[in-house]
Protein backbone atom coordinates (compact mmCIF):
# COMPACT_ATOMS: atom_id res chain seq x y z
CA UNK A 1 0.00 0.00 0.00
CA UNK A 2 1.18 3.39 -0.84
CA UNK A 3 2.01 6.23 1.63
CA UNK A 4 -1.13 8.60 -0.25
CA UNK A 5 -3.51 4.82 0.38
CA UNK A 6 -2.37 4.59 4.17
CA UNK A 7 -3.23 8.37 4.80
CA UNK A 8 -6.00 8.40 2.75
CA UNK A 9 -7.35 5.30 5.11
CA UNK A 10 -6.28 7.30 8.36
CA UNK A 11 -7.65 10.34 7.18
CA UNK A 12 -10.80 8.85 6.32
CA UNK A 13 -10.94 6.49 9.96
CA UNK A 14 -10.58 9.72 12.18
CA UNK A 15 -13.25 11.70 10.27
CA UNK A 16 -15.39 8.59 10.71
CA UNK A 17 -14.95 8.19 14.28
CA UNK A 18 -15.18 12.44 14.94
CA UNK A 19 -18.08 13.74 12.34
CA UNK A 20 -20.80 12.64 14.89
CA UNK A 21 -23.38 15.30 13.86
CA UNK A 22 -22.66 14.38 9.91
CA UNK A 23 -23.18 10.85 11.33
CA UNK A 24 -26.80 12.12 12.90
CA UNK A 25 -27.78 13.75 9.28
CA UNK A 26 -27.13 10.91 7.84
CA UNK A 27 -28.84 8.05 9.89
CA UNK A 28 -25.52 5.93 10.27
CA UNK A 29 -25.54 3.14 12.57
CA UNK A 30 -21.77 2.14 12.30
CA UNK A 31 -21.08 5.66 13.65
CA UNK A 32 -23.73 5.71 16.42
CA UNK A 33 -21.79 5.73 19.53
CA UNK A 34 -21.06 8.96 20.81
CA UNK A 35 -21.41 12.62 20.02
CA UNK A 36 -18.17 15.60 19.30
CA UNK A 37 -16.43 17.23 21.72
CA UNK A 38 -17.94 20.84 21.16
CA UNK A 39 -15.49 22.33 23.97
CA UNK A 40 -13.12 25.08 23.07
CA UNK A 41 -10.19 22.59 24.17
CA UNK A 42 -12.49 19.98 21.74
CA UNK A 43 -12.85 21.92 19.03
CA UNK A 44 -8.87 23.21 19.05
CA UNK A 45 -7.77 19.71 19.56
CA UNK A 46 -9.54 18.74 16.21
CA UNK A 47 -8.85 22.03 14.26
CA UNK A 48 -5.00 20.75 14.67
CA UNK A 49 -5.40 17.39 14.02
CA UNK A 50 -7.16 18.39 10.36
CA UNK A 51 -4.51 20.87 9.72
CA UNK A 52 -1.37 18.03 10.42
CA UNK A 53 -3.45 15.52 7.84
CA UNK A 54 -3.88 18.31 5.47
CA UNK A 55 0.23 18.73 5.90
CA UNK A 56 1.05 15.41 5.43
CA UNK A 57 -1.20 15.13 2.36
CA UNK A 58 0.37 18.60 1.07
CA UNK A 59 4.10 16.88 1.25
CA UNK A 60 3.37 13.80 -0.35
CA UNK A 61 3.37 13.39 -4.08
CA UNK A 62 1.03 10.99 -5.55
CA UNK A 63 2.31 8.36 -8.25
CA UNK A 64 -0.78 8.21 -10.17
CA UNK A 65 -4.16 10.34 -10.79
CA UNK A 66 -5.98 8.51 -8.09
CA UNK A 67 -3.53 8.87 -4.98
CA UNK A 68 -3.31 12.88 -6.42
CA UNK A 69 -6.60 13.29 -6.03
CA UNK A 70 -6.75 11.49 -2.63
CA UNK A 71 -4.20 13.37 -1.44
CA UNK A 72 -6.21 16.90 -2.96
CA UNK A 73 -8.77 15.72 -1.24
CA UNK A 74 -7.78 15.10 2.05
CA UNK A 75 -5.67 18.84 1.96
CA UNK A 76 -8.76 20.45 1.12
CA UNK A 77 -11.21 18.93 2.95
CA UNK A 78 -9.29 18.49 6.69
CA UNK A 79 -8.14 22.30 5.73
CA UNK A 80 -11.82 23.46 4.89
CA UNK A 81 -13.05 21.65 7.45
CA UNK A 82 -10.95 23.49 10.36
CA UNK A 83 -11.90 26.87 9.22
CA UNK A 84 -15.23 26.27 9.21
CA UNK A 85 -14.68 24.84 12.74
CA UNK A 86 -13.49 28.43 13.68
CA UNK A 87 -16.78 29.88 13.06
CA UNK A 88 -19.35 26.61 13.57
CA UNK A 89 -19.91 26.20 17.32
CA UNK A 90 -20.90 30.07 18.12
CA UNK A 91 -23.12 30.98 14.77
CA UNK A 92 -24.09 27.80 12.63
CA UNK A 93 -24.63 25.69 16.11
CA UNK A 94 -27.31 28.47 18.11
CA UNK A 95 -28.98 28.82 14.52
CA UNK A 96 -32.84 28.46 14.91
CA UNK A 97 -32.96 26.88 11.02
CA UNK A 98 -30.01 24.32 10.92
CA UNK A 99 -28.17 24.31 14.27
CA UNK A 100 -27.94 21.70 17.01
CA UNK A 101 -31.69 21.59 17.95
CA UNK A 102 -33.04 21.32 14.50
CA UNK A 103 -30.77 18.77 13.61
CA UNK A 104 -31.62 16.84 16.95
CA UNK A 105 -35.41 17.03 16.23
CA UNK A 106 -35.36 15.84 12.34
CA UNK A 107 -33.04 12.84 12.44
CA UNK A 108 -31.96 11.58 16.52
CA UNK A 109 -35.69 9.88 16.32
CA UNK A 110 -35.35 8.75 12.82
CA UNK A 111 -32.50 6.43 13.46
CA UNK A 112 -32.93 2.89 11.07
CA UNK A 113 -32.03 0.83 14.32
CA UNK A 114 -32.36 -2.61 13.62
CA UNK A 115 -30.41 -5.29 15.77
CA UNK A 116 -30.64 -4.85 19.88
CA UNK A 117 -27.63 -3.79 19.65
CA UNK A 118 -28.17 -0.75 17.66
CA UNK A 119 -31.17 -0.53 20.19
CA UNK A 120 -28.33 -0.15 23.27
CA UNK A 121 -26.03 1.78 21.76
CA UNK A 122 -28.33 4.42 20.93
CA UNK A 123 -29.50 4.61 24.32
CA UNK A 124 -26.20 4.96 25.16
CA UNK A 125 -25.77 7.75 23.02
CA UNK A 126 -28.77 9.66 24.73
CA UNK A 127 -26.48 9.18 27.79
CA UNK A 128 -23.89 11.35 26.61
CA UNK A 129 -25.95 13.62 25.60
CA UNK A 130 -25.76 16.06 28.96
CA UNK A 131 -21.14 15.78 28.28
CA UNK A 132 -21.85 17.52 24.25
CA UNK A 133 -23.88 19.81 25.85
CA UNK A 134 -21.74 20.58 28.74
CA UNK A 135 -18.99 21.37 26.12
CA UNK A 136 -21.18 23.36 23.90
CA UNK A 137 -22.70 25.68 26.85
CA UNK A 138 -19.12 26.61 28.01
CA UNK A 139 -18.49 27.24 24.81
CA UNK A 140 -20.46 29.66 24.38
CA UNK A 141 -19.90 31.06 27.45
CA UNK A 142 -16.52 31.98 26.35
CA UNK A 143 -18.04 33.39 23.25
CA UNK A 144 -19.88 35.37 25.27
CA UNK A 145 -17.68 37.21 27.27
CA UNK A 146 -15.30 37.44 23.43
CA UNK A 147 -18.70 39.34 22.04
CA UNK A 148 -18.90 36.33 19.39
CA UNK A 149 -22.64 35.86 19.92
CA UNK A 150 -25.60 35.93 16.85
CA UNK A 151 -27.75 38.23 16.64
CA UNK A 152 -30.39 38.54 19.28
CA UNK A 153 -33.88 37.49 16.92
CA UNK A 154 -31.88 34.13 16.17
CA UNK A 155 -31.04 33.83 19.29
CA UNK A 156 -34.84 34.43 20.44
CA UNK A 157 -36.25 32.55 17.82
CA UNK A 158 -33.70 29.24 19.24
CA UNK A 159 -35.09 30.21 23.01
CA UNK A 160 -38.69 30.12 21.69
CA UNK A 161 -38.31 26.55 19.65
CA UNK A 162 -36.74 24.58 22.69
CA UNK A 163 -39.53 26.11 25.12
CA UNK A 164 -41.88 24.55 23.18
CA UNK A 165 -40.08 21.49 22.79
CA UNK A 166 -40.15 21.08 26.40
CA UNK A 167 -43.16 22.05 27.43
CA UNK A 168 -45.04 19.76 24.77
CA UNK A 169 -44.77 16.05 24.11
CA UNK A 170 -41.46 15.14 23.09
CA UNK A 171 -41.04 14.42 19.99
CA UNK A 172 -37.79 12.48 20.26
CA UNK A 173 -39.79 9.72 22.08
CA UNK A 174 -40.89 8.82 18.39
CA UNK A 175 -37.62 6.79 17.57
CA UNK A 176 -39.26 3.30 16.56
CA UNK A 177 -37.54 0.11 18.36
CA UNK A 178 -34.86 -2.24 16.68
CA UNK A 179 -36.67 -3.60 13.26
CA UNK A 180 -35.02 -7.19 13.13
CA UNK A 181 -34.42 -8.16 17.02
CA UNK A 182 -36.78 -7.80 20.09
CA UNK A 183 -35.96 -5.35 22.70
CA UNK A 184 -38.05 -5.83 25.04
CA UNK A 185 -39.24 -2.14 27.26
CA UNK A 186 -37.95 -0.52 24.35
CA UNK A 187 -40.42 2.80 24.62
CA UNK A 188 -39.94 2.70 28.78
CA UNK A 189 -36.09 2.51 28.33
CA UNK A 190 -36.54 5.77 25.57
CA UNK A 191 -38.31 7.85 27.33
CA UNK A 192 -36.16 7.25 30.74
CA UNK A 193 -33.26 8.51 28.65
CA UNK A 194 -34.53 11.30 27.65
CA UNK A 195 -36.03 12.48 30.87
CA UNK A 196 -32.95 11.86 33.13
CA UNK A 197 -30.49 13.23 29.94
CA UNK A 198 -31.59 14.81 26.87
CA UNK A 199 -34.02 16.96 28.62
CA UNK A 200 -31.74 18.53 31.45
CA UNK A 201 -29.54 18.78 28.83
CA UNK A 202 -31.64 20.69 26.63
CA UNK A 203 -32.63 22.86 29.43
CA UNK A 204 -28.79 23.45 30.53
CA UNK A 205 -28.36 24.61 26.68
CA UNK A 206 -31.63 26.65 26.65
CA UNK A 207 -30.54 28.45 30.07
CA UNK A 208 -26.89 29.64 28.71
CA UNK A 209 -28.29 31.27 25.98
CA UNK A 210 -30.78 32.85 27.89
CA UNK A 211 -28.28 34.02 30.77
CA UNK A 212 -25.21 34.31 28.57
CA UNK A 213 -25.52 34.97 24.96
CA UNK A 214 -28.62 36.78 24.40
CA UNK A 215 -27.67 39.47 27.23
CA UNK A 216 -24.36 39.78 24.42
CA UNK A 217 -26.11 39.61 21.38
CA UNK A 218 -25.37 42.13 18.59
CA UNK A 219 -28.46 44.38 16.93
CA UNK A 220 -29.47 43.11 13.39
CA UNK A 221 -27.63 45.54 11.67
CA UNK A 222 -24.73 43.50 12.34
CA UNK A 223 -25.65 39.84 11.15
CA UNK A 224 -22.23 39.47 9.65
CA UNK A 225 -19.43 37.89 11.25
CA UNK A 226 -17.46 40.97 9.07
CA UNK A 227 -18.45 42.91 12.14
CA UNK A 228 -16.35 40.54 14.69
CA UNK A 229 -12.38 41.10 14.69
CA UNK A 230 -10.72 38.61 12.07
CA UNK A 231 -14.52 38.41 10.68
CA UNK A 232 -13.69 39.99 7.20
CA UNK A 233 -10.51 37.71 7.01
CA UNK A 234 -12.30 34.88 8.17
CA UNK A 235 -14.80 35.25 5.72
CA UNK A 236 -12.64 35.29 2.55
CA UNK A 237 -11.25 31.95 4.35
CA UNK A 238 -14.56 30.29 3.89
CA UNK A 239 -15.47 31.12 0.76
CA UNK A 240 -12.54 29.15 -0.31
CA UNK A 241 -13.82 26.58 2.04
CA UNK A 242 -17.09 26.30 0.95
CA UNK A 243 -16.54 27.06 -3.06
CA UNK A 244 -12.86 25.86 -3.28
CA UNK A 245 -12.05 29.29 -4.88
CA UNK A 246 -9.99 32.15 -3.48
CA UNK A 247 -11.89 34.93 -4.28
CA UNK A 248 -13.15 37.79 -2.66
CA UNK A 249 -16.67 38.38 -1.64
CA UNK A 250 -16.54 41.81 -4.28
CA UNK A 251 -15.63 39.72 -6.58
CA UNK A 252 -18.47 37.20 -5.60
CA UNK A 253 -21.57 39.48 -5.08
CA UNK A 254 -20.97 40.86 -8.81
CA UNK A 255 -20.97 37.50 -10.27
CA UNK A 256 -24.27 37.43 -8.30
CA UNK A 257 -25.67 40.18 -9.73
CA UNK A 258 -24.68 39.47 -12.98
CA UNK A 259 -26.73 35.90 -12.97
CA UNK A 260 -29.54 37.75 -11.54
CA UNK A 261 -29.62 39.84 -14.51
CA UNK A 262 -29.44 36.67 -17.09
CA UNK A 263 -32.26 34.86 -15.41
CA UNK A 264 -34.78 38.36 -15.34
CA UNK A 265 -34.46 37.75 -19.68
CA UNK A 266 -35.54 33.83 -19.00
CA UNK A 267 -38.82 35.10 -16.87
CA UNK A 268 -39.86 37.36 -19.39
CA UNK A 269 -39.33 34.47 -22.31
CA UNK A 270 -41.12 31.90 -20.01
CA UNK A 271 -43.02 33.25 -17.45
CA UNK A 272 -44.12 35.92 -19.12
CA UNK A 273 -46.43 34.11 -21.38
CA UNK A 274 -47.90 32.65 -18.94
CA UNK A 275 -48.41 35.50 -16.70
CA UNK A 276 -49.37 37.76 -18.89
CA UNK A 277 -46.75 40.24 -18.30
CA UNK A 278 -43.25 40.90 -18.84
CA UNK A 279 -42.55 42.73 -15.73
CA UNK A 280 -39.89 40.72 -13.61
CA UNK A 281 -41.53 42.50 -10.61
CA UNK A 282 -44.88 41.69 -11.97
CA UNK A 283 -43.85 37.62 -12.36
CA UNK A 284 -42.38 37.27 -8.76
CA UNK A 285 -45.54 38.72 -7.13
CA UNK A 286 -48.06 36.72 -9.42
CA UNK A 287 -45.94 33.74 -8.43
CA UNK A 288 -45.86 34.94 -4.67
CA UNK A 289 -49.39 36.10 -4.28
CA UNK A 290 -51.43 33.82 -6.13
CA UNK A 291 -52.64 30.98 -3.92
CA UNK A 292 -53.52 28.73 -7.05
CA UNK A 293 -50.28 28.53 -7.10
CA UNK A 294 -49.33 27.21 -4.10
CA UNK A 295 -49.92 23.99 -1.92
CA UNK A 296 -53.08 23.93 0.69
CA UNK A 297 -52.26 20.41 1.97
CA UNK A 298 -49.58 18.00 2.75
CA UNK A 299 -51.02 15.04 1.13
CA UNK A 300 -51.31 16.71 -2.48
CA UNK A 301 -47.23 18.01 -1.70
CA UNK A 302 -46.47 14.44 -1.05
CA UNK A 303 -47.99 12.57 -3.84
CA UNK A 304 -46.92 15.11 -6.32
CA UNK A 305 -43.29 14.93 -4.98
CA UNK A 306 -43.71 10.97 -5.37
CA UNK A 307 -44.64 11.71 -9.12
CA UNK A 308 -41.80 13.69 -9.80
CA UNK A 309 -39.54 11.16 -7.92
CA UNK A 310 -40.65 7.92 -9.88
CA UNK A 311 -40.76 10.07 -13.38
CA UNK A 312 -37.49 10.98 -13.44
CA UNK A 313 -35.82 7.48 -11.48
CA UNK A 314 -37.54 5.92 -15.00
CA UNK A 315 -35.59 8.09 -16.94
CA UNK A 316 -32.18 8.11 -15.16
CA UNK A 317 -31.26 4.94 -17.01
CA UNK A 318 -31.67 6.64 -20.56
CA UNK A 319 -29.35 9.46 -19.55
CA UNK A 320 -26.35 7.83 -17.27
CA UNK A 321 -24.07 4.80 -18.18
CA UNK A 322 -24.41 3.91 -14.36
CA UNK A 323 -27.39 4.35 -12.07
CA UNK A 324 -27.14 3.42 -8.18
CA UNK A 325 -28.59 0.74 -7.26
CA UNK A 326 -29.86 2.03 -4.03
CA UNK A 327 -34.13 3.67 -4.18
CA UNK A 328 -34.88 7.19 -3.42
CA UNK A 329 -37.51 7.74 -1.13
CA UNK A 330 -39.98 10.86 -0.99
CA UNK A 331 -40.73 11.90 2.92
CA UNK A 332 -42.57 14.75 4.24
CA UNK A 333 -41.52 16.00 8.17
CA UNK A 334 -42.68 18.67 10.24
CA UNK A 335 -39.61 20.69 10.76
CA UNK A 336 -36.16 21.58 9.55
CA UNK A 337 -35.14 22.97 6.50
CA UNK A 338 -37.72 23.03 3.60
CA UNK A 339 -35.85 20.42 1.78
CA UNK A 340 -32.99 18.02 2.24
CA UNK A 341 -31.27 14.55 0.99
CA UNK A 342 -30.01 11.85 3.31
CA UNK A 343 -27.69 9.39 1.42
CA UNK A 344 -28.25 5.25 1.81
CA UNK A 345 -27.38 3.26 4.73
CA UNK A 346 -26.16 -0.18 3.79
CA UNK A 347 -26.11 -1.21 7.47
CA UNK A 348 -29.41 -0.50 7.88
CA UNK A 349 -30.79 -1.38 4.32
CA UNK A 350 -32.36 2.46 4.17
CA UNK A 351 -32.94 3.94 0.68
CA UNK A 352 -31.66 7.51 0.06
CA UNK A 353 -34.71 9.54 0.93
CA UNK A 354 -35.43 13.02 0.33
CA UNK A 355 -37.02 14.91 2.81
CA UNK A 356 -39.36 18.10 2.20
CA UNK A 357 -41.12 20.09 5.11
CA UNK A 358 -44.55 20.28 4.90
CA UNK A 359 -45.35 21.79 8.36
CA UNK A 360 -46.88 24.85 6.53
CA UNK A 361 -47.67 23.51 2.95
CA UNK A 362 -48.59 26.90 1.55
CA UNK A 363 -44.65 27.35 1.88
CA UNK A 364 -44.79 25.10 -1.13
CA UNK A 365 -45.19 26.61 -4.75
CA UNK A 366 -47.04 24.22 -6.82
CA UNK A 367 -44.41 25.81 -9.77
CA UNK A 368 -41.63 24.57 -6.85
CA UNK A 369 -41.75 21.39 -6.06
CA UNK A 370 -41.04 19.66 -9.33
CA UNK A 371 -36.85 21.48 -9.38
CA UNK A 372 -36.52 20.65 -6.08
CA UNK A 373 -37.36 17.20 -6.18
CA UNK A 374 -34.73 17.17 -8.58
CA UNK A 375 -32.31 18.86 -7.06
CA UNK A 376 -32.55 16.29 -3.59
CA UNK A 377 -33.46 13.45 -5.59
CA UNK A 378 -32.90 12.12 -9.07
CA UNK A 379 -31.05 13.26 -11.30
CA UNK A 380 -29.22 15.13 -8.03
CA UNK A 381 -27.94 14.30 -5.03
CA UNK A 382 -29.27 10.28 -4.84
CA UNK A 383 -27.88 9.69 -7.80
CA UNK A 384 -24.61 11.66 -7.29
CA UNK A 385 -24.12 10.12 -3.39
CA UNK A 386 -26.06 6.84 -3.63
CA UNK A 387 -24.05 6.01 -6.59
CA UNK A 388 -20.47 7.42 -4.84
CA UNK A 389 -21.39 4.86 -2.32
CA UNK A 390 -21.49 1.77 -4.70
CA UNK A 391 -18.72 2.08 -6.77
CA UNK A 392 -16.40 -0.54 -6.04
CA UNK A 393 -13.03 1.40 -6.76
CA UNK A 394 -14.24 4.36 -4.97
CA UNK A 395 -12.18 5.07 -1.88
CA UNK A 396 -14.48 5.99 0.79
CA UNK A 397 -12.68 9.82 1.38
CA UNK A 398 -14.81 10.69 -1.78
CA UNK A 399 -18.07 8.92 -1.44
CA UNK A 400 -18.09 10.13 2.04
CA UNK A 401 -16.83 13.19 2.65
CA UNK A 402 -18.91 16.80 1.67
CA UNK A 403 -17.16 19.55 -0.45
CA UNK A 404 -20.23 22.34 -1.22
CA UNK A 405 -19.08 23.35 -4.60
CA UNK A 406 -19.57 20.11 -5.64
CA UNK A 407 -22.21 18.34 -3.88
CA UNK A 408 -24.44 21.05 -3.87
CA UNK A 409 -23.12 22.41 -7.66
CA UNK A 410 -24.15 18.92 -9.05
CA UNK A 411 -27.76 19.25 -7.62
CA UNK A 412 -28.12 22.72 -8.91
CA UNK A 413 -26.79 21.89 -12.34
CA UNK A 414 -29.27 18.63 -12.22
CA UNK A 415 -32.72 21.10 -12.30
CA UNK A 416 -31.30 22.36 -15.79
CA UNK A 417 -30.28 18.87 -16.58
CA UNK A 418 -33.81 17.89 -15.66
CA UNK A 419 -35.15 20.19 -18.48
CA UNK A 420 -32.72 19.06 -21.27
CA UNK A 421 -34.35 15.23 -20.01
CA UNK A 422 -37.99 16.86 -20.50
CA UNK A 423 -38.80 16.22 -17.35
CA UNK A 424 -40.87 18.93 -16.26
CA UNK A 425 -44.55 18.89 -16.57
CA UNK A 426 -45.66 22.31 -17.76
CA UNK A 427 -44.57 25.63 -18.46
CA UNK A 428 -45.18 26.61 -14.63
CA UNK A 429 -42.57 23.45 -13.20
CA UNK A 430 -39.83 25.44 -15.97
CA UNK A 431 -40.51 28.81 -13.83
CA UNK A 432 -40.03 26.86 -11.24
CA UNK A 433 -36.26 25.72 -11.86
CA UNK A 434 -35.86 29.99 -12.59
CA UNK A 435 -36.85 30.12 -9.21
CA UNK A 436 -34.68 27.68 -7.78
CA UNK A 437 -32.03 29.86 -9.90
CA UNK A 438 -33.14 32.91 -8.46
CA UNK A 439 -32.55 31.75 -4.80
CA UNK A 440 -29.33 30.52 -5.62
CA UNK A 441 -28.39 33.44 -7.73
CA UNK A 442 -29.26 35.46 -4.62
CA UNK A 443 -27.28 34.00 -2.55
CA UNK A 444 -24.22 34.89 -3.88
CA UNK A 445 -25.44 38.77 -3.15
CA UNK A 446 -27.12 38.65 0.03
CA UNK A 447 -24.57 35.87 1.80
CA UNK A 448 -21.46 38.43 1.20
CA UNK A 449 -23.48 41.44 1.70
CA UNK A 450 -23.99 40.11 4.99
CA UNK A 451 -21.22 39.06 5.94
CA UNK A 452 -18.49 40.79 3.42
CA UNK A 453 -20.20 44.39 2.92
CA UNK A 454 -22.13 44.52 6.18
CA UNK A 455 -25.28 44.60 5.19
CA UNK A 456 -27.93 44.13 7.98
CA UNK A 457 -30.75 40.78 8.67
CA UNK A 458 -33.59 43.44 6.65
CA UNK A 459 -31.26 44.40 3.86
CA UNK A 460 -30.58 40.82 3.15
CA UNK A 461 -34.13 39.86 2.99
CA UNK A 462 -35.58 42.67 1.21
CA UNK A 463 -33.21 42.12 -1.85
CA UNK A 464 -34.27 38.45 -1.65
CA UNK A 465 -37.85 39.33 -2.21
CA UNK A 466 -37.05 41.89 -4.51
CA UNK A 467 -35.51 39.58 -7.01
CA UNK A 468 -36.97 36.12 -6.54
CA UNK A 469 -40.93 35.19 -6.73
CA UNK A 470 -40.09 33.32 -2.82
CA UNK A 471 -42.59 34.21 -0.62
CA UNK A 472 -41.35 36.12 2.50
CA UNK A 473 -42.06 33.42 5.09
CA UNK A 474 -39.05 31.05 2.59
CA UNK A 475 -36.78 34.09 2.53
CA UNK A 476 -36.50 34.78 6.13
CA UNK A 477 -35.40 31.13 6.62
CA UNK A 478 -33.35 31.37 3.95
CA UNK A 479 -31.48 34.50 5.34
CA UNK A 480 -31.65 33.24 8.75
CA UNK A 481 -29.37 30.04 7.55
CA UNK A 482 -26.96 32.45 5.65
CA UNK A 483 -26.27 34.31 8.91
CA UNK A 484 -25.59 31.14 11.10
CA UNK A 485 -23.39 29.28 8.27
CA UNK A 486 -20.93 32.13 6.31
CA UNK A 487 -20.27 30.82 2.81
CA UNK A 488 -22.09 27.33 2.74
CA UNK A 489 -24.54 29.03 0.38
CA UNK A 490 -22.06 30.28 -2.13
CA UNK A 491 -21.17 26.74 -2.91
CA UNK A 492 -24.57 26.16 -4.69
CA UNK A 493 -24.19 28.78 -7.91
CA UNK A 494 -20.58 28.12 -8.19
CA UNK A 495 -20.36 24.95 -8.21
CA UNK A 496 -22.96 25.25 -11.07
CA UNK A 497 -21.19 27.72 -13.00
CA UNK A 498 -17.77 25.34 -12.88
CA UNK A 499 -19.49 22.34 -13.98
CA UNK A 500 -21.03 24.49 -16.67
CA UNK A 501 -17.82 25.64 -17.85
CA UNK A 502 -16.21 22.01 -18.01
CA UNK A 503 -19.40 20.77 -20.08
Amino acid sequence: MSEASRLADEYTQYRQSTDHLTSLWMGDVDHLEGWEDLSADGNARHRDELTRFAERAERLEGDETRERAMLETVAFTARSLATQLEWRDEFELPNPEIGLHPLLLTFLPRYPLRTADHGRTYLEKLAATGSMFEGLNSRLRDSARQGRVPIRRLLETTIARLDRHLEGADPLANQPAPTDEPFPGWQDALEDALATHVRPALVSYRDTLVEHSLPAAPPEEQAGICHLEGGSAGYEKLIEAHTTRALDADTIHRIGLEQIGRLEEEYRQIAGPLLGTDSVSEIYAGLRDDPTLHYTDAATLVADATAALDQATAAMKDWFGAVPVASCEARSIEQGALAFYSRPVAAASRPGVFYFNTADPTMWGTFQLEATTFHEGVPGHHLQLALALELPDLHPLHSHLYIAAFNEGWGLYTERLADEMGLYTSGLARVGMLSADSMRACRLVVDTGIHGLGWSRNQAIEFLIDHSPMTRLQVVGEIDRYIGDPGQALGYMMGRLEIDRIR
